[in-house]
Formats: structure tokens, C-alpha cells, sequence
């Protein structure tokens, strides 16, 4: 039976996740592989997502599953 796996990741208001999906006989699982915090930061008194601190967990997200030997 052939598996696939796909990766996604759930960007929240305060946390975020990368989750590890397997297609398997038809049936979806997920696994929460990383959760990592969301915080914003202010820029001239504007409050925004911090894009660098978010690529670098989304990078050690995609880190950790191909530490699990998978490749989405």
C-alpha cells in the first residue's frame, strides 16, 4: 500500500504548528510534528507578524520531519 505525506502549517493569531499528513488506504492522519509561538512585533506603533521569526520555525518544521526520514 503507497503512503504520501504531505506537510502544512497552521499559522494562528498566537502560536503556529507544522503538521505531518499521511495518505494511506484512503484514510488522512496528522501528526503535530512543531508548535512554535506567534508574536507580533510593533513597527511604527502598527503591530505585524514577525516574518523572519515565522520562516525560521516554518524552516525547522520542514527540519524536523525530514529528521523523520520523510519526504513530502
Amino acid at each position: 500500500m503507497e503512503k504520501r505525506f504531505f506537510v502544512a502549517f497552521d499559522l494562528g493569531a498566537t502560536s503556529g504548528r507544522t503538521i505531518l499528513g499521511t495518505l494511506s488506504g484512503g484514510k488522512l492522519t496528522t501528526e503535530e510534528i512543531t508548535r512554535f509561538p506567534n508574536a507580533m512585533i510593533e513597527i511604527d506603533g502598527r503591530l505585524h507578524w514577525d516574518i523572519y521569526a515565522l520562516y525560521r520555525h516554518l524552516i525547522e518544521g520542514l527540519s524536523a520531519v525530514a529528521r523523520k526520514g520523510i519526504t513530502p
